[in-house]
Formats: C-alpha cells, sequence, structure tokens
C-alpha cells in the first residue's frame, strides 16, 4: 500500500504541473458527466415519479453510483486503454519482469485525477438528494459509505475483468461497458421498475443492484415493492470482497495465458 500511495502520488505531481488546464479538464468532465442527470431529470419530470421515486430520490441512488463509478474510473484506468497497449505492442512483457505482482503493476500503471470532474458531479446531486429527502443517523451515514466504497470496488473488479479478457481478445470487448457505464445508468433508477433478469444480473452477477439499490432504500427508509431487503446493504463490504476476489483469480488465469506479441 505504501509503494501504491508513493506511485500514485507521482502521478498526481505529474498531472498538477499544468494547473489550468487539469482544472479545465476536471470541470469540463463534471458538466459533460452531468448531462447524465438532466437526461435522469427530463425523464422523472415528465412522468411525475418513477417506480414511485421522486426526483430528490432518485437523486440519491444516482449520486451513489456515479459517485462510486467517478472514483473506479480514478483508481482503475490502468486496466482500460493503457492495458490494451501493453498487450498489443507485448509491453505486458516487462511488467512480468518485476518484482511486484502484475495486477498490482497495472492497477498503479495509470491514475486520471481529471476523473474527479465525475465523482464531484454525483456527489453535488447526492447531496441535493439528501438534503431534501434524508433524516441523518448513524445507519444512514453507515449505509452511504458502504454503498459509495462497495460499489468502487465492483466497478473496480469489473474494469479488471476487461482487462484480463485482453489476453485473449487484446482489446476490451465493447459489452463491458454495458456493465461499467451501463450499470452505472440503470441503478440510477430503481430496481424495482426492471424486469426480472435485469434484476437477477444486477443483484447477482455484477452485484451493483445488491449495494446501490440497498443503501438508497436504507438512507430513504423506502421498502421495495418486489421484497429484495434493506438490510442487504450490511453484506456490502463481503459482496465487494467476493468480486474482487473472483476478479483476482481471473487475472491470474489470464495472465497465465499471456503470450506476449511475437515482436
Amino acid at each position: 500500500m505504501r509503494l501504491y500511495m508513493q506511485l500514485i502520488a507521482a502521478r498526481i505531481r505529474a498531472q498538477l504541473q499544468y494547473r489550468a488546464s487539469f482544472l479545465f479538464e476536471v470541470a469540463s468532465f463534471a458538466i459533460i458527466t452531468a448531462v447524465e442527470f438532466i437526461a435522469v431529470t427530463i425523464v422523472v419530470q415528465r412522468f411525475e415519479s418513477i417506480g414511485g421515486w421522486s426526483l430528490p430520490d432518485i437523486a440519491v441512488l444516482y449520486g451513489i453510483s456515479a459517485s462510486a463509478l467517478g472514483c473506479a474510473e480514478m483508481i482503475a484506468r490502468g486496466f482500460d486503454a493503457p492495458f490494451e497497449r501493453m498487450i498489443m505492442y507485448g509491453t505486458f512483457d516487462s511488467i512480468l519482469l518485476r518484482p511486484h505482482g502484475t495486477y498490482f503493476q497495472v492497477l498503479a500503471s495509470e491514475f486520471q485525477l481529471r476523473r474527479l470532474g465525475r465523482v464531484i458531479q454525483g456527489l453535488v446531486v447526492l447531496s441535493i438528494g439528501l438534503g431534501q429527502v434524508a433524516e441523518w443517523h448513524t445507519a444512514t451515514a453507515m449505509a452511504l459509505l458502504f454503498g459509495i466504497s462497495c460499489s468502487t470496488v465492483v466497478y473496480v473488479a469489473l474494469y479488471s475483468v476487461g482487462a484480463t479478457l485482453c489476453f485473449w481478445t487484446v482489446k476490451q470487448p465493447e459489452v463491458m461497458n454495458a456493465f461499467t457505464i451501463g450499470g452505472q445508468q440503470l441503478t440510477s433508477y430503481p430496481l424495482s421498475i426492471f424486469d426480472e433478469l435485469v434484476r437477477i444480473i444486477f443483484l447477482s452477477v455484477v452485484p451493483l443492484g445488491a449495494i446501490i439499490y440497498p443503501a438508497a432504500l436504507t438512507i430513504l427508509g423506502r421498502s421495495d415493492p418486489l421484497g429484495i431487503p434493506a438490510t442487504l446493504i450490511w453484506l456490502a463490504p463481503l459482496i465487494a470482497a467476493a468480486c474482487a476476489a473472483v476478479a483476482w483469480r481471473f487475472w491470474t488465469v489470464g495472465v497465465a495465458h499471456y503470450q506476449s506479441s511475437g515482436t
């Protein structure tokens, strides 16, 4: 962890060399991602509520999911385009020669601080929603902490799974975006409005819904009409740990099948 923090600190210092450019990138990213919530707002205002959830209620859902995705994008971008280039050009060979684990090295290879724009935008929306509908107590604070931190871990696991597929496909399959960006958009709405197959996927296979939705239920003091328990949020650390373990194990299998580029 100490080495990771040193590497990330060095990357942050490099990105802050041009302060004006950095601030412009953060602001631009916040504005671009704000369009997502504008779209959500238009939909909710058109129907007044979605599945019985008002706009402030949905702002809580959206804020948790967007903040978590933003954190994951900052932390795990090394598993995205930079890793694809490693596989395409054979530079992953140098990763194998170093004394530290390959997963750690790829995770620490990129840290995009400009993704802070999405985090800020998500937290702003979240704070607006919380200010209108939430009553603060210990369970609320814990549910919010678990919701953001544990779903961040799940998003990071998804990015690393996408990267692992590159050992066979060279480039990440576009279908992974359905679970990262698509997952963030889906979990911005109450799970009760989706059909059973979608609920099963996002509660068990890609368990973002098993963290974000129960967190919002707990924070808002709501119950799910289909019986999804709000208490599921207290299992979020175990869910996140299981996702991380599966992603890491899949990574080790992928590394074992790496064949270099032949150049």
